[in-house]
């Protein structure tokens, strides 16, 4: 099983945040992404990432428990 760095812990969560925001603005025909700048900033974005992070860190663990 892979050993995955903070990093790529962090970069995944960013991944995952930003194809959800891609996602909604597509799906409403929003083509400027400058509110999801503003409003994924600061408090918002360090709570969502926190909590991505948290779920990524429970799936590695539950993949590497025997079966």
């Amino acid at each position: 099983m892979k050993t995955y760095t903070q990093d790529e812990i962090h970069m995944m969560a960013e991944n995952a945040l930003n194809a959800a925001i891609l996602l909604i603005q597509v799906e409403i025909g929003q083509d400027d992404g400058g509110i999801a700048g503003i409003y994924f900033s600061g408090i918002n974005e360090d709570m969502i990432l926190t909590m991505l992070k948290s779920y990524i860190h429970t799936e590695i663990n539950f993949a590497r428990q025997p079966a």
